[in-house]
């Protein structure tokens, strides 16, 4: 009996010991093999500054996302007594002091744009106030001689202590002589207005119900229709008569988003200048903002300045830190 419990000692303890040489070899393996699969990504080419097969995996869930979710579906909406009474600011990229008086809506791509009033034959040449002897802002249609006020904040929580409103800085490499339309909030205001409720979704994964009031962006391409590739103009509402993508851009150009041709044609995407029926504030991309139920808030750009209608797509900011282009729901 105990020679027999000796044999079954020694058998087990042989086992044991080919079992830890085998799992010792086949760590060994599977870590030479991880530490070459990272260093085979690491040589792969970036593409808009992320290793190519992390941005083509990233294509492919968007063309998946887009064949699942079409653009055409409506997002939820809700009664205006579910949307919150301080929504939460977060982000100030892009943000600047800019006063009322001294906006403007810099649309570039519009077809035949010296035929409106509001032509420039070039665009950047608008300073918002920080040259207050230029021609354009001595004949604003608002008062130029108002006295600057640093705008206030909406609301003073913890959770938005982080947002501030900067001094507004110039791009710097913006190319001169751009032809386009310098719009006030006023010819925005002229298109219907249209008020929803639908929920805001930020990609740090909190989300909040908002009433927001604006112009459809539909309504304003069909306003002031873009130029089209071909040179002819068709259709504003046709979707084969409108650029792939609009661009849009923060005054100083320090923000950037662009969208599909689908998304900037959805009923549910709005020129908002309104928030629970008032007046957007500073820190919510006062005097207008792009908002859609379709995508992530990163999407959702705070203070227009610049908005481009181009068959090439626009630059991103949180693209080119890596992130997905499409970044919708």
């Amino acid at each position: 009996m105990h020679k027999t419990s000796q044999r079954v000692e020694r058998g087990t303890s042989a086992e044991m010991h080919l079992r830890s040489r085998r799992d010792f070899l086949i760590a060994g393996a599977a870590a030479v093999a991880a530490g070459g699969f990272w260093q085979w990504l690491n040589d792969r080419p970036e593409i808009d500054g992320l290793s190519s097969p992390f941005r083509k995996m990233l294509e492919f869930n968007a063309r998946v996302a887009r064949r699942l979710f079409r653009e055409r579906a409506l997002a939820p909406e809700f009664d205006r007594s579910k949307a919150v009474p301080s929504f939460r600011r977060n982000g100030d990229i892009g943000l600047s002091e800019i006063r009322p008086e001294d906006w403007r809506l810099q649309l570039i791509g519009v077809a035949d744009p010296a035929s409106y009033a509001q032509y420039s034959k070039d665009v950047t040449s608008w300073t918002y106030g920080m040259n207050d002897s230029s021609t354009e802002a001595a004949n604003a249609d608002t008062n130029a001689n108002a006295s600057p006020k640093k705008p206030g904040v909406h609301e003073e929580d913890a959770k938005g202590a982080a947002v501030r409103v900067k001094p507004m800085k110039m791009p710097e490499e913006t190319p001169p002589g751009i032809p386009g339309l310098l719009l006030t909030l006023a010819d925005v205001r002229k298109l219907p207005q249209v008020e929803m409720v639908t929920e805001f979704k930020c990609i740090e994964g909190w989300s909040e119900i908002v009433h927001w009031g604006g112009a459809r962006l539909r309504d304003f391409l069909a306003a002031f229709p873009p130029r089209t590739g071909s040179g002819t103009q068709l259709h504003p509402m046709l979707a084969t008569g409108i650029p792939k993508y609009v661009g849009f851009e923060t005054p100083d150009g320090q923000y950037y988003v662009g969208i599909e041709r689908e998304v900037a044609l959805h009923p549910q995407t709005l020129l908002a200048y309104e928030l629970n029926g008032q007046p957007l504030t500073p820190d919510h991309g006062a005097p207008l903002r792009l908002v859609t139920p379709l995508k992530y808030g990163i999407k959702q750009l705070k203070q227009i300045g610049r908005m481009i209608c181009t068959d090439m797509r626009p630059r991103d900011y949180w693209h080119e830190q890596g992130y997905d282009y499409y970044a919708g729901l």
